[in-house]
C-alpha cells in the first residue's frame, strides 16, 4: 500500500491505496517543517491514522509539502514519518513538485498555487526547470489568500470599503483594530488568519470593491509568478488550491485576458487523487 500526503500551511491531506479498489483519507493539521516540530508530527499523524489499517502495510510514502523545498529544512519531519512508518519509504517533495505532477502529469507546461500561499514553477514534463523566489506572505506571496486577507482587512480598518459594505463585515467578523492587531502580532498563525477573510470576500464577491480586490491580486500573480517564463502562452497552465478553486471564474478572466485560451487552463481543488493517478501509473 502506499500514502500520499499534500500538506499546506493549514492542513494536510492524505489518502492511502492499495493500487486496486481499496483507497481510505484522513487527515491532520499542515506540516510545514517551519512551523511544527518532530513531536507534534508523530503525535497528529498516530491520532489520525485508520485504525483498522496497519502502519507495517504501507510499503510508500510520498510527501509532498509547503516548506519542503530545501532538504536543510526537513530534517525532523523525515524523522517523525520514518519512526511513524517503520516499514515504509519514505519521500518528501516540494507541494510545488506536487502541484505539478498532479495538474500537467508528464506534460510542459506552468504549474501554480493559489492557496493560503501562492507560488509557480515551470514543469517540463519530468522536473521543475525554473520557479520564482518564494518570499512568504509578509514579502511575496501575491494572489494567496494570506495577501488577500491582509489587503482586505487593511483597507477594511482605514475604512476604504463603501460605508454599508464596511457595516456588513463587521457584523459578520466583529473584527476591530484591537483583535485584528492581536491576531496578527501575537497569534500562532497569523497566515491562517489572515487568509480566512477570503471567506467574507466570497460571500460578498458581486460587490464591485470586492470584485477588484479578487482581480488586482490575481494581477499582481500573474506579474511575479508567471510573466517570468518566456513564451509562457505557448504552454498548459495548472492550478490547484482553494482560491484558485473558490475564485475560479475571475481567476479564469484574467488569464484570458492577458492571453489564454480557457483550454489550457486546468484548475484542481484536491490535488490528491490526481497524485495518485500519477503514482499509480
Amino acid at each position: 500500500m502506499i500514502a500520499i500526503a499534500d500538506s499546506g500551511s493549514t492542513k494536510t491531506s492524505w489518502i492511502i491505496s492499495d493500487g486496486r479498489k481499496s483507497e481510505r483519507s484522513f487527515s491532520t493539521i499542515g506540516f510545514n517543517p517551519y512551523f511544527v516540530t518532530q513531536k507534534e508530527v508523530e503525535t497528529c499523524i498516530s491520532e489520525a491514522f485508520p485504525k483498522d489499517i496497519s502502519v507495517n502495510e504501507i510499503s510508500n510514502v510520498y510527501f509532498y509539502g509547503s516548506g519542503c523545498s530545501n532538504c536543510d529544512n526537513y530534517g525532523h519531519l523525515q524523522k517523525a514519518l520514518e519512526n511513524f512508518f517503520c516499514c515504509a519509504e519514505i519521500n518528501i517533495y516540494s507541494d510545488m513538485l506536487g502541484t505539478a505532477r498532479a495538474v500537467l502529469k508528464h506534460e510542459a507546461g506552468v504549474a501554480a498555487i493559489l492557496g493560503t500561499g501562492s507560488n509557480s514553477c515551470f514543469f517540463d514534463g519530468n522536473e521543475i526547470t525554473k520557479s520564482p523566489v518564494s518570499l512568504g506572505y509578509i514579502l511575496g506571496d501575491e494572489g494567496s489568500g494570506a495577501t488577500i486577507g491582509k489587503t482586505f482587512i487593511k483597507r477594511y480598518l482605514e475604512g476604504k470599503f463603501e460605508t454599508d459594505l464596511t457595516q456588513q463585515i463587521f457584523k459578520e467578523t466583529g473584527e476591530t483594530i484591537t483583535t485584528v492587531l492581536n491576531s496578527v502580532y501575537k497569534g500562532e498563525h497569523p497566515n491562517r488568519y489572515l487568509a480566512n477573510f477570503t471567506k467574507t470576500i466570497k460571500k460578498h464577491i458581486d460587490h464591485p470593491q470586492m470584485k477588484s480586490l479578487i482581480s488586482q491580486s490575481f494581477s499582481d500573480f500573474f506579474e511575479n509568478y508567471l510573466f517570468i517564463y518566456p513564451n509562457y502562452l505557448d504552454y498548459k497552465i495548472g492550478f490547484c488550491g482553494s482560491i484558485a478553486y473558490y475564485f475560479e471564474e475571475l481567476l479564469v478572466e484574467g488569464l484570458v485576458k492577458i492571453g489564454y485560451k480557457k483550454d489550457n487552463i486546468y484548475i484542481v481543488n484536491n490535488v490528491l487523487p490526481e497524485l495518485l493517478k500519477y503514482h499509480l501509473s
